[in-house]
């Protein structure tokens, strides 16, 4: 029942096409139920007295009534379909809105086919229960009553013999509802997993192809989806029993209204005409209950749905901008980590342990280490993408939690080592993060990065609509254009996390000789695995298991000795390795 409430709360703003559908519904369950006394009209005062003109009038009738039935019918099928769409439009807006404020810590743990399915699948099975089941449920009822009470007054005797079966179509359909719902749940779950093992499967596919594992995808997908089949096979089997068991007891209860109606026929205690009617109201009464087994089948699924949807909706955003935030118009650039430490949500382990730097305006901080030192961690507390464990990370005087979220990361510049374009034209990617931009800037941010010649030699140059995630770029230029995006927001911190891994030798260089003029009025942020991109930094911090074990300039780390040093040599070992096997 808490998920239903829930559930119905977004019908709330819709109450009054809500009552106009349910109007619209009792008008027509109205008009229905006078068809059966305008047949035994017509069977008992003009077949059976073989009077025309009364044939006539309850035929003309019977059309009459038919006909206003189906025009107030397709008004109530109109209102509950609407009321479904747009209850299914609302959810499907506020679980994409709400995903949009999550932390990362919460897709660090989910999985993107469960989500795809919670915005799909998911809304769908209340979409379906709110545009059927909402109006079964009290039409059901409610023809109970009525019908009942009409049986009664054709013929009690005939009407106590006859639903008597009632109870136990009753039982079982709330058997049936009580049985399924967990079912479904599980369905839905596992169509989850499926759609992940999709959506995985297709974002990678160059990986798969490329270690010709397509056999072994194709394998595991099955397996995934043979779990899917035989979750969905045993509600089918629930269901598949369910329905023909209540159609035989349908079939149970006529055959006796036959055996003993004809009997009071015989016997003068019941017209042919009163007999028509009693079965067309019976019909009218089983057809709803029979039904009732798809409407226990929806509620189940609509439940086990609103379940796996509210989980995503009450997970609260760790991090947000506070009621009392300061909002920064303009900052200079004054970076500043106190005793800051991070351990990620559900990990035991610290990222960063009492890391202490600053960064004064118009600096370049260099960070370098080992896979995991922490490097990308501590980039991420700038923008607040994660807030810290312990300590503070101050942006000009101002702890980051006290600052207004989106006023402190329009201030901030990034180009994420992982690459991601959308799939839309070259000059809308550069210019996501500034709507407004003109196309001077973004041609100026573009020829910065070293992207503007590629462009123009594309087919419809800035307007050239990239494919999904930009596979239709390579590497560099895919690389390049996220530093246009980057460079086109003038943000007084730039944060680079490697972003150069992506190209090669001489387009790095070109993007460095760009960097370097650009990167003197910003505070700039540099995660490099090649040194030679590092010696112009103002200071270089190396951390190892997320401590800062050392920190300084080029000259000052390589006369030390440490690991600074050691990474160093080993990488220039390389290169003379490489420039020894070319020539």
């Amino acid at each position: 029942m808490r998920i239903l409430i829930r559930i119905f709360r977004y019908i709330t703003p819709y109450w009054k096409w809500l009552v106009i559908g349910y109007a619209a519904m009792i008008v027509s369950i109205g008009m229905q139920l006078v068809i059966p006394r305008l047949v035994e009209y017509v069977i008992d005062s003009g077949l059976v007295e073989e009077s025309s003109r009364t044939l006539t009038i309850g035929v003309l009738a019977i059309v009459a009534v038919g006909f206003t039935q189906g025009i107030f019918t397709f008004l109530r099928s109109y209102m509950f379909q609407f009321l479904a769409e747009r209850v299914g439009y609302d959810i499907r807006n506020q679980l994409y809105g709400h995903m949009q404020y999550l932390p990362f810590s919460f897709f660090d743990r989910s999985h993107t086919g469960q989500l795809m399915s919670r915005g799909t699948e998911d809304i769908n099975s209340i979409r379906r229960f709110l545009m059927f089941s909402l109006r079964m449920v009290v039409q059901t009822g409610g023809m109970l009553i009525i019908i009942t009470i009409i049986l009664f007054t054709i013929n009690w005797e005939l009407a106590l013999l006859s639903l008597a079966l009632m109870p136990i179509l009753i039982g079982a359909a709330v058997n049936f509802g009580r049985t399924i719902r967990p079912l479904y749940l599980s369905v839905q779950q596992q169509f989850g997993v499926m759609t992940t093992r999709m959506q995985e499967n297709l974002a990678g596919t160059r990986v798969v192809r490329s270690f010709a594992q397509e056999d072994r995808e194709i394998e595991e997908f099955d397996s995934e989806l043979t779990s899917l089949y035989d979750r969905h096979m045993a509600a089918i089997k629930r269901s598949a029993f369910y329905f023909p068991f209540m159609t035989l007891l349908s079939m149970i209860s006529v055959a006796v209204i036959l055996w003993y109606g004809g009997r009071l026929i015989v016997q003068n205690q019941l017209t042919v005409g009163q007999l028509s009617a009693f079965y067309l109201y019976l019909a009218m009464l089983q057809g709803p209950i029979r039904q009732l087994g798809f409407v226990i089948n929806s509620v189940a699924r609509a439940m086990a749905s609103g379940d796996r949807i509210f989980e995503v909706l009450d997970a609260k955003p760790s991090i947000r901008t506070k009621p009392d935030a300061v909002t920064l118009d303009t900052i200079e650039g004054h970076v500043k980590f106190e005793n800051v430490s991070l351990r990620y949500p559900g990990n035991s382990e610290y990222a960063l342990r009492n890391v202490n730097l600053e960064a004064q305006p118009n600096q370049r901080v260099a960070l370098i280490g080992a896979t995991g030192a922490g490097k990308s961690s501590i980039t991420a507390l700038i923008p607040r993408f994660y807030d810290v464990t312990d300590g503070r990370v101050l942006v000009d005087g101002h702890d980051v939690r006290d600052v207004n979220l989106e006023s402190l990361r329009r201030q901030i510049g990034i180009v994420l080592q992982d690459t991601f374009l959308f799939s839309v034209s070259i000059r809308d990617n550069i210019a996501y993060g500034r709507q407004d931009a003109t196309e001077q800037e973004v041609i100026a941010a573009a020829k910065a990065a070293r992207a503007h010649d590629f462009i123009l030699q594309m087919s419809e140059g800035y307007d050239t609509v990239i494919g999904e995630r930009g596979v239709s770029l390579s590497g560099g230029q895919k690389q390049r254009i996220a530093i246009a995006r980057g460079l086109l927001m003038d943000p007084a911190i730039l944060i680079l996390d490697d972003a150069t891994s992506n190209v090669d030798t001489e387009t790095e260089h070109a993007i460095q000789m760009a960097l370097a003029e650009l990167m003197q009025e910003r505070t700039t942020f540099v995660i490099a695995h090649r040194l030679q991109t590092l010696k112009s930094a103002d200071q270089i911090l190396v951390l190892d298991h997320g401590e800062i074990v050392e920190r300084g300039q080029h000259d000052d780390l390589l006369k030390r000795g440490g690991i600074y040093a050691n990474i160093y040599e080993l990488q220039l070992r390389e290169q003379e390795e490489v420039a020894a096997v070319a020539d």
